[in-house]
């Protein structure tokens, strides 16, 4: 039982609940090598004692030892990785999933819905219903990040085909260029090509690259009083992505450009929401129920907004996750653990930043930074990198 209530998703549980888990646990032990069916596929499998090294599906091999803190998640299975090799002999526990984790102590925050007229009421379902149906309007992939994406999806393009696409426009040539030398980018050696960057960082950290400069096109409204929310939106993602982008640089198995895209697009539901306001002015007169509205709706619209532009697989979870506080995961840090902790950093000082979580009491604090962070280390990794964050910024454009 001691043992059961260190692990993440059974911290807290009532003694009761875990006597009745302790029948259920299965203790395995797997020789050294590779797993392959040792364990079982229907149950949260966690190590208990050994080291296990876990290739994962974006390349990185990532250690994990029985008894440090990340070892108090849940270990990946296949097909969620690529494959689990046991460095030494390995014991682990194994709990059907079938048993519930406990309820995170975690404050969560709550949305509180304002008092609404009658004709409110009415244009928040009416907008709900709206955005049920496929004809709804969402927020479009850029025209250019849409041709290249095709571009480097299209197996049989090389990638001075991808170039060529990419250099049909000089200024995101320029900016691309800019990124991958910038400082913040920490270039040993100077990319001069969108070749030569295609070749040294592979296609999918170009996509990102791409998608990331283009993204800002998106975040506008021609309504006067939506402009306000979309300029507050745009700035609030640019600041949370440039700090994905510092904190995934910092941790092992995380692109730092994809957390980069992570950032940038977890509240993109949000675009989706204020641009459909235009079709229902009603729950534009106030303040607060505009921004019950965006707040309600916008993990629903950011889900159909990644359907849409085909990013749901890779970034579904960072947009239903993004104020998910609690959110326990895996033993792998992920993108939804980066863009938590730096939406967190990024409310330091802003309004309700007293119903936060303290930063080091969510899951997510433990899996970044090499799992190795304090409260202070992880402020003092952000300060010392404020050029950074602030170079990263300007590049997307948002400086």
């Amino acid at each position: 039982m001691e043992t059961l209530s260190a692990l993440a998703p059974y911290a807290g549980m009532p003694t009761t609940e875990l006597a009745k888990v302790t029948d259920l646990v299965q203790r395995i032990p797997v020789k050294a090598g590779l797993i392959n069916g040792d364990l079982p596929p229907k149950h949260r499998v966690f190590l208990e004692q050994g080291s296990l090294q876990i290739q994962t599906r974006t390349g990185f091999v990532l250690p994990l030892k029985g008894g440090t803190p990340r070892a108090s998640f849940s270990v990946p299975l296949q097909p969620a990785v690529v494959s689990l090799y046991a460095a030494e002999p390995c014991t682990f526990l194994c709990i059907p999933r079938s048993v519930e984790p406990a309820p995170a102590a975690i404050v969560e925050v709550t949305l509180v819905r304002p008092d609404l007229t009658r004709e409110e009421a009415e244009a928040l379902e009416s907008m709900r219903a709206y955005f049920r149906k496929k004809q709804c309007e969402l927020p479009s992939m850029p025209d250019l990040a849409m041709k290249i994406g095709k571009a480097i999806d299209d197996q049989n393009n090389a990638n001075e085909d991808i170039a060529r696409v990419i250099q049909l426009d000089p200024s995101l040539t320029a900016r691309i260029l800019s990124v991958v030398n910038s400082a913040a980018f920490g270039a040993l050696n100077k990319i001069t090509s969108i070749h030569q960057a295609t070749a040294r960082l592979g296609r999918n950290r170009v996509r990102s690259l791409v998608y990331s400069c283009l993204l800002k096109s998106i975040f506008k409204n021609k309504s006067t009083a939506l402009k306000h929310y979309m300029e507050e939106l745009w700035q609030h993602s640019a600041h949370v992505a440039a700090l994905s982008f510092v904190l995934g640089r910092e941790t092992p198995g995380i692109d730092p450009e994809q957390a980069l895209l992570a950032g940038l697009v977890h509240d993109i539901g949000a675009v989706a929401v204020i641009g459909a306001l235009n079709h229902f002015p009603q729950l534009t007169k106030r303040d607060e129920v505009m921004r019950y509205t965006i707040a309600s709706l916008r993990v629903e619209a950011g889900v159909l907004t990644l359907q849409q532009w085909g990013l749901h697989e890779q970034l579904g979870d960072v947009v239903k996750d993004s104020e998910n506080w609690s959110r326990v995961g895996t033993a792998i840090p992920e993108n939804s653990d980066v863009v938590i902790l730096a939406q967190l950093h990024a409310l330091i000082g802003k309004p309700g930043q007293d119903k936060l979580p303290r930063i080091d009491s969510v899951p997510a604090f433990t899996k970044l930074g090499r799992g190795e962070l304090t409260p202070k280390q992880s402020m003092a990794l952000l300060e010392e990198a404020d050029e950074d964050v602030r170079e990263v910024r300007a590049l997307i454009g948002a400086g």
